[in-house]
């Protein structure tokens, strides 16, 4: 252990740890200095790239600075990662995350406080459990890192209010150093999360986005589903589909097995068991391709992701290159392509125009919250509340998602804290009579549905509120193809079905105010709005820019130049010669389907080809007819 909080660095030491618990014999160049920096106790900020070996910085720093090392992380399935990597390289680890109670936890800091050294993973939430703010400051805590630092600062593309309270810690914790790790933070997020940090004199680290065996592409056309389902046929080797929403996650699982693709979805509406499943079989080789929001993929190392495609742009440069940075960690070409159609990015503007906030509306749920929790203004109950949304949204005229922006809001304001009690999906059902008796036009789906029903009715006489888990288990289809069934029989007017929206836990942080007086700090509207814009116009421009996409990521980031990388879409559609060479001259007089040509070109170069034969017609170099392509 070491007496001061920057002693001199023992090299032969740290190297020793890492050949000894990683079972490597050098570290990478881009990890030695934030180690030594944070190993040395100095307050360490670092910006690796997705697949750098952030963890491994500040996981050999507070080994060697031994007794406890406070890892402050936002995703249980990362926390869980860790600690279980941790124990298998024989070191001590615990998390806190979870459903624990106070027994466990308390347990849980008994042992982490009498071993010599330790880490100790919480999420910034679970700070404010009482045990542990009664604990923090006897614990021998050396080392506090924040990991996925760019949910520190309200520019973060990840913004969770409670990192804003973790600077709190170092007024408990005066004798430990401070690092804070991330893939993704443009300046003025690094300039952010050292103020709000409170980071003392950092040693602050920037390396080049630019990973050489990444290809970036954005493929445009008038129909981009069909493109990528071809992209996706044509694929090999392990891969992710982002998608913007849970039903296109689960529309795109079922695509892509129609095809003869292993495939499954993943999104947060997924009981959290079957999450863990779906990741380990896809880690495992199981499955080849998940269609994921972003719910997945934080803290995930495969190594051999061999492409990663977006069905539709996401809302930030720092989304797309966390995401698409998950391709390609063993070193090996791969493949980083964004399939959309002409309007998508107008489609993906409006979308972000809705989340400006509506303060009527605000004002409006936040009365709601507090007639059903009957609480008085001026009160503030000890214990959460059970929020009936259905009841809700029943009598008041308002969109789900509405009430949900609305929430959020009153979250990011420190008026509440609520928590989603019910993941599963559950639909409220009344079956007729005639559906047990129409032979449903021969559909084998309609039939196993109904089979399923019936089912769940036999057993469940008197609840119609049917988890869609229950359908999938007793029907052996996915939940894509048992909404598309319900609607079917709805339609026939075989059963009535109502999707139920979930139950929420709301716990007051501060005492009920009349609703005409709650209102929102500038920076979540004005400054937050503006930044969301800002961060979408930069997304718009590198996906309709002609220069070279890894320049583009790397000015975005950091404001510097790096060589064009020679292999993303854009910098071959400047290199027209090689085209020539590879695809005009081989042409031949009596022509050649399109299709045929595509066949022996590589998904990565698809855009570029068709860039080059819609130049090359406007030059009249070459002829399309009935989709044959004639040289003149």
């Amino acid at each position: 252990m070491i007496d001061s909080p920057q002693a001199p660095l023992d090299d032969k030491r740290l190297l020793g740890l890492l050949n000894n618990h990683w079972h490597f014999e050098t570290f990478r160049e881009q990890q030695k200095p934030p180690i030594h920096s944070l190993a040395s106790g100095k307050d360490t900020l670092a910006v690796l790239p997705t697949g750098g070996g952030k963890s491994l910085c500040y996981q050999i720093s507070g080994l060697y600075r031994g007794g406890i090392c406070l890892v402050i992380s936002p995703l249980v399935a990362l926390m869980q990662d860790q600690v279980e990597g941790l124990k298998e390289k024989g070191m001590n680890a615990v998390s806190l995350a979870g459903n624990l109670n106070y027994k466990t936890i308390e347990r849980l800091l008994d042992n982490a406080e009498r071993l010599p050294s330790c880490f100790l993973y919480c999420s910034p939430e679970r700070l404010h459990h009482p045990l542990l703010k009664s604990r923090i400051e006897r614990l021998p805590i050396r080392t506090i890192v924040v990991d996925e630092a760019h949910c520190i600062s309200q520019w973060g593309h990840d913004f969770r209010p409670e990192y804003r309270e973790v600077s709190s810690l170092r007024d408990k914790c005066p004798g430990a150093a401070w690092g804070a790790f991330t893939a993704t933070a443009t300046q003025n997020v690094l300039k952010d999360i050292e103020e709000q940090l409170k980071l003392n004199a950092a040693s602050v680290f920037e390396f080049p986005m630019q990973r050489e065996n990444l290809i970036y592409s954005v493929f445009t056309s008038g129909d981009a589903e069909k493109e990528l389902l071809m992209a996706l046929k044509r694929s090999r080797g392990s891969g992710l589909l982002y998608v913007s929403s849970r039903s296109e996650a689960e529309f795109w699982s079922d695509r892509m097995r129609q095809i003869g693709i292993q495939s499954s979805a993943y999104h947060a509406g997924i009981p959290a068991p079957e999450r863990m499943r779906i990741q380990t079989s896809w880690m495992v080789g199981d499955y080849r391709v998940l269609a994921c929001t972003s719910a997945f993929g934080m803290g995930i190392d495969k190594p051999d992701v061999r492409f990663v495609f977006h069905a539709s742009p996401p809302q930030d440069l720092e989304s797309y290159v966390q995401e698409a940075g998950r391709a390609g960690r063993d070193g090996k070409p791969s493949l980083c392509m964004l399939f959309m159609n002409r309007n998508s990015l107008d489609v993906s503007r409006k979308k972000l125009e809705q989340k400006a906030p509506d303060l009527p509306a605000i004002q409006e749920v936040y009365q709601g919250l507090a007639n059903q929790g009957s609480v008085p203004v001026g009160a503030r109950p000890e214990e959460p509340t059970v929020f009936d949304l259905a009841r809700w949204l029943k009598g008041n005229d308002m969109r789900y998602f509405d009430w949900s922006l609305s929430v959020n809001y009153l979250n990011r304001a420190g008026y509440i804290s609520s928590e989603r009690l019910d993941r599963e999906e559950r639909f409220e059902i009344a079956l007729r009579e005639s559906l047990i008796e129409s032979p449903l036009d021969g559909n084998p789906s309609a039939i196993r549905l109904r089979s399923a029903l019936t089912e769940w009715f036999r057993t469940h006489e008197s609840n119609a509120i049917v988890p869609i888990q229950a359908l999938i288990q007793i029907s052996g289809m996915t939940a894509h193809q048992c909404r598309i069934e319900l609607d079917r029989l709805k339609r026939w007017g075989f059963i009535e079905s109502k999707r139920l929206p979930p139950l929420h836990q709301i716990e007051w942080l501060r005492p009920r105010e009349e609703a005409t007086n709650v209102i929102l700090p500038r920076s979540l509207t004005v400054d937050w709005v503006q930044s969301l814009k800002a961060k979408w116009e930069a997304f718009s421009a590198y996906a309709a820019s002609t220069n070279c996409r890894q320049q583009i990521i790397q000015r975005y980031f950091s404001g510097e130049d790096v060589q064009p990388c020679e292999n993303c879409d854009n910098c071959m559609k400047a290199n027209e010669s090689w085209a020539r060479e590879k695809w005009l001259v081989t042409i031949p007089d009596q022509g050649l389907e399109i299709e045929q040509l595509e066949k022996h070109v590589p998904v990565s170069y698809k855009p570029v080809l068709f860039h080059f034969l819609a130049l090359w017609a406007e030059f009249n170099e070459i002829e399309v007819v009935n989709r044959i392509i004639y040289r003149r």
